[in-house]
């Protein structure tokens, strides 16, 4: 009983302790400042790092005092290598953010923004107030452990997936003005990732996440992260931007994002002296990575860090993030009289290279995967980790949602699971089939 009453006991002190903590950091004097809120950093000119349009690049953090433990959110949305996409004229596809980043980008959620003539226009914020992801706030129905550690917040607005360092000109065949567009994604990370280490306390333990084009982002500067920032414990969790392995020797037939590849690494210049995959390989020279192959640096993150975990999460019906690696170079899909049918033919090739991406991974205690086999009420299935973590389950693995192996992602000991959903229609109630009635409308009056 005394045992008991001691434990219990225990728990209110350590509690009462938080709270005092925190009542104390609030008194004038002890400086609470900018905690469990929104704090703006924009990066100097001086560091080459700016958004596509040449607007300063700016990132933000919710920071607390209770921990040092990090988590950093590469934010999703698209990517471009023309002007329209760039412009984001062409829809779900093309890249978000085309007129920078706002100072007040997450705490509203259509920030103004200044337009070349000094007015102003509106622009619809991608991040809703952090609610686009559960690992962006501190209180969610999804719950995960990031949610009480400092969270920094990685906006998207270069078009290229976090990964270029290239200034590209997009002509069109109209002749309209010519559009010189900033792919400094890659700059973006390193001067931000700088600033961090240089301003922020070493974390005990970091997160490095991101959704959709994040996902990639998070993936490609996951070493230059890790080791700029040394933390005591650090695990990637990737959602959704797979870099499919695609050998330079392969065919379309093979690798069906190989012409998508070939486009990406000249217009953001990824292989150029100065690109992503040229540092990479120079910095890590015996782990495998290969300039010609961006999916070996799935692997190459394996071998380079033995000792962190890293985990990879998609749905095998995916047809957002397909239509993007697709449909630009397979005239078929496009062609597709029905949006079913088109996406029909996305899923074939989105299956086989899911198929072939995860054979690598099998000889890596270290590297693991979860894939849902849908999500169809979330973005035509894409994504696991938007909005909140529901309807992500395995049920022959006994993982009711992605939660699971997030939470053994970042706690976990021994090999991070490796867990891939059998083919299944799952139940479909009248609000499911409203919300794909309503998807099917918007995505097909696009093409999609």
């Amino acid at each position: 009983m005394r045992k008991q009453m001691n434990r219990g006991a225990g728990r209110p002190s350590r509690w009462a302790g938080q709270v005092a903590a925190v009542a104390l950091l609030s008194l004038p004097g002890w400086g609470l400042g900018a905690y469990f809120k929104w704090e703006m950093v924009e990066l100097p000119a001086s560091t080459g790092a700016s958004c596509g349009n040449g607007t300063p690049y700016r990132f933000f953090m919710n920071r607390t005092p209770l921990t040092t433990k990090t988590i950093l959110i590469f934010e999703g949305g698209g990517a471009c290598y023309d002007k329209d996409a760039c412009l984001y004229k062409s829809g779900f596809l093309g890249a978000i953010n085309p007129h920078g980043i706002p100072t007040d980008y997450m705490t509203t959620l259509v920030p103004s923004l200044p337009n070349t003539a000094g007015t102003t226009i509106g622009v619809f914020n991608s991040a809703l107030l952090g609610y686009i992801t559960p690992f962006a706030t501190r209180i969610n129905a999804s719950k995960v452990q990031t949610q009480s550690w400092n969270i920094v917040y990685a906006p998207y607005c270069t078009g290229d997936v976090y990964t270029g360092n290239r200034t590209a000109v997009y002509t069109e065949a109209d002749g309209s003005a010519p559009l010189v567009y900033y792919h400094r994604g890659y700059v973006n990370t390193e001067a931000m990732v700088r600033w961090m280490r240089d301003h922020l306390p070493r974390p005990a333990q970091l997160l490095v996440t991101g959704f959709s084009a994040g996902a990639v982002g998070a993936t490609a500067n996951y070493p230059y992260v890790r080791d700029t920032l040394q933390a005591g414990k650090t695990a990637l969790l990737a959602d959704s931007g797979p870099l499919f392995n695609v050998p330079a020797d392969a065919t379309p037939a093979q690798a069906p994002s190989l012409p998508l590849h070939q486009t990406i690494r000249a217009a953001w210049g990824i292989d150029g002296p100065q690109g992503l995959a040229t540092q990479l390989v120079a910095r890590y020279p015996d782990v495998g990575g290969d300039v010609s192959n961006l999916g070996s640096l799935n692997i190459a993150l394996a071998r380079a860090f033995p000792n962190d975990r890293l985990g990879f999460t998609l749905t095998q019906s995916d047809k957002l993030f397909a239509a993007f690696a697709y449909d630009n170079f397979f005239p078929e899909i496009k062609a597709g009289a029905t949006i079913e049918a088109r996406d029909a033919m996305r899923l074939v090739k989105w299956r086989q290279e899911v198929a072939n991406w995860v054979v690598p991974m099998q000889s890596y205690a270290n590297v693991g995967y979860y894939l849902p086999y849908s999500r169809d009420n979330v973005l035509k299935s894409h994504t696991t980790t938007m909005i909140t973590f529901n309807d992500t389950d395995v049920p022959e693995a006994n993982m009711a949602s992605v939660t699971d192996f997030v939470d053994n992602l970042i706690s976990g000991q021994g090999p991070v699971p490796k867990v891939m959903a059998s083919p299944r229609q799952k139940p479909t109630t009248a609000l499911d089939a409203l919300g794909l009635w309503l998807q099917n409308l918007v995505f097909s009056s696009v093409g999609l």
